[in-house]
C-alpha cells in the first residue's frame, strides 16, 4: 500500500455548470475561463510534490478538457453519489483502498499552496483527520486515514459546515487537527477580495488566475460604461 494521495475534487468547466453564483457578474463563458484557471494553477502548485493525484471529476462535461491540463500520470475518477457529501466520501473511500493517507481538496482555491497540503499530511501523522477551513464557514480540505461516512452526512453550502463537521468528528471520538484557513471563490465579493490579494502580493504563484482577474478588472478601469465598473475597487 502506498503512503499518501491527493484527491482533487472538481467539476469539469462547463457552460451553465461552473461557478454559477458568479454568472450574474462574469457571464457563463468567463465563469468557465475562471474555473479553468483555478484548476490549472492548483495543479501547477501540487504536481511536483511527489504525491500521487486522483482527479475526482463531476459527471457532466467533456473529460477531454482535462487531458489538456493534467499530465498522463494523473488518475481520473468519476464522482459517484447522490449529493456532495456522498461524492466526497466515495472519493476518499476509493483512494484509501490503495493509500494509507488521503487528502481531498476543492478546486475554488487559486491561493492554495503546497504548504496547505503538507500541513494536512503532517497532521495525519498523529491524528485521524485533518480539516482546513474557509473564511465563509466551510472547509476546502479534509484528510483521513480511514473513511468516515457519518462525517459527510450533512447539509452543505451553509456558514456552519466547518463547525458542524468538527462536532461530528468529536462525537465519533476521532482525533483531528486544523490546517490553514483559505479563501474559496464562490461569488462576486470573493472575486473582488481575490483581486485585492493578488494586487497586494505579486509573488503568489497563480499565473492563470492572476491573468484572468486582471483582465476583468482592467476593463472596469478603462471603460466607465463597462458593467463591471460598479464593482471596481481600485
Amino acid at each position: 500500500m502506498k503512503d499518501k494521495v491527493i484527491v482533487f475534487f472538481t467539476r469539469i468547466p462547463t457552460l451553465g455548470k461552473t461557478k454559477t453564483r458568479l454568472e450574474p457578474f462574469l457571464g457563463q463563458r468567463s465563469c468557465v475561463e475562471l474555473q479553468t484557471a483555478f484548476i490549472k494553477d492548483i495543479y501547477e502548485n501540487i504536481k511536483n510534490m511527489g504525491i500521487d493525484i486522483i482527479v475526482n471529476y463531476s459527471d457532466h462535461g467533456d473529460l477531454e478538457i482535462f487531458y489538456d491540463i493534467f499530465d498522463e500520470d494523473v488518475y481520473f475518477l468519476k464522482q459517484e453519489g447522490k449529493d456532495l457529501g456522498e461524492k466526497m466520501y466515495n472519493g476518499i473511500s476509493y483512494s484509501l483502498k490503495d493509500y494509507k493517507k488521503s487528502v481531498l481538496i476543492g478546486s475554488d482555491l487559486p491561493l492554495l499552496g503546497k504548504e496547505d497540503i503538507e500541513m494536512a499530511f503532517n497532521i495525519l501523522e498523529d491524528k485521524d483527520i485533518a480539516i482546513s477551513p474557509t473564511y465563509d464557514g466551510g472547509y476546502y480540505l479534509i484528510g483521513m486515514k480511514e473513511a468516515c461516512k457519518d462525517i459527510f452526512n450533512m447539509k452543505y453550502s451553509t456558514s456552519s459546515v466547518f463547525q458542524e463537521t468538527i462536532g461530528r468528528i468529536q462525537a465519533m471520538g476521532k482525533s483531528y487537527g486544523v490546517g490553514n484557513i483559505q479563501l474559496d471563490i464562490d461569488d462576486k465579493n470573493d472575486f473582488l477580495k481575490l483581486y485585492e490579494i493578488l494586487k497586494g502580493d505579486k509573488d503568489i504563484p497563480c499565473h492563470n488566475t492572476r491573468k484572468f482577474v486582471y483582465k476583468i478588472m482592467e476593463k472596469c478601469d478603462e471603460n466607465e460604461q463597462n458593467p463591471y465598473r460598479q464593482y471596481y475597487t481600485g
